[in-house]
């Protein structure tokens, strides 16, 4: 009996040990991110009904804080078995703009996310990103960006306050970087994949490929991703991004009283 036990949990640990060290390794020769991805038109009459309606409502109340000139777009490839749907929006008074997003993952269990992003950008190069996303994300913002998440705070109002206080406390000041109107989506394919992906090639942990304009995981790359996303490294980036939460936040409610 004990002899049986042992073995079970010899079995266990292999097929434990085998997941860790193994799936970073298919991910290194399977994963592959396009430098720019298909920015497709979006029609809200062709969506799911559960997207279309996050996307009509949160893009609704950003209009209402003075962003303008919505965009809607499907981006099918920008990660595998993935499709983005999204709305950006600007606010040229302020030089701000906003990201209504909805994402969903293919495969034999469907994983869906949704959040709202205010982002600015300084011709400096600091950056300011405030979202209201659960998720954690894949990899860490580059050294001049300021990521602030807030899953809990779901009034998008309070959401933008929050983002502006953050600025106030970085004395955020200078020239932003602001698109033409017709040219949201070449801003959008720049600073969205291409400057972000080279942050991390930077970091050794993607690499270029020019045979087909494309980044991909490095050795060191697919353990950071994979093992970045399980636990026990994920529960200790969960407590670390509600404590992070909660230290903005109390700051943010302090200053408004």
């Amino acid at each position: 009996m004990f002899s049986a036990e042992l073995n079970f949990l010899w079995y266990a640990l292999g097929a434990v040990g085998l997941f860790y060290f193994g799936m970073p390794l298919v991910l290194l020769f399977q994963q592959r991110f396009p430098a720019r991805p298909d920015l497709l038109p979006l029609s809200f009459a062709t969506l799911d009904r559960q997207v279309a309606r996050f996307l009509t409502s949160q893009s609704d109340a950003v209009l209402e804080l003075g962003f303008t000139e919505p965009i809607l777009l499907r981006i099918p490839n920008a990660a595998p078995n993935v499709i983005s749907y999204l709305v950006m929006l600007i606010n040229r008074d302020s030089g701000d703009r906003a990201m209504v997003t909805f994402i969903v993952g293919q495969g034999q269990k469907p994983i869906q996310t949704s959040y709202v992003e205010y982002s600015t950008r300084f011709e400096s190069g600091r950056v300011f990103n405030t979202l209201n996303s659960a998720t954690i994300p894949a990899f860490a913002p580059a050294p001049q960006a300021t990521r602030t998440q807030t899953p809990s705070v779901r009034d998008l109002e309070e959401l933008y306050r929050l983002h502006r206080f953050v600025m106030d406390r970085h004395e955020a000041e200078g020239p932003k970087v602001l698109y033409d109107a017709d040219k949201a989506l070449e801003y959008l394919a720049e600073y969205a994949f291409v400057k972000m992906y080279d942050t991390q090639v930077a970091r050794g942990l993607l690499r270029y490929s020019s045979r087909d304009d494309s980044y991909r995981l490095t050795f060191i790359g697919a353990y950071y991703l994979v093992w970045g996303l399980l636990p026990p490294l994920k529960w200790l980036r969960q407590w670390l991004l509600a404590n992070r939460e909660k230290a903005v936040l109390r700051a943010f409610h302090r200053a408004g009283d």
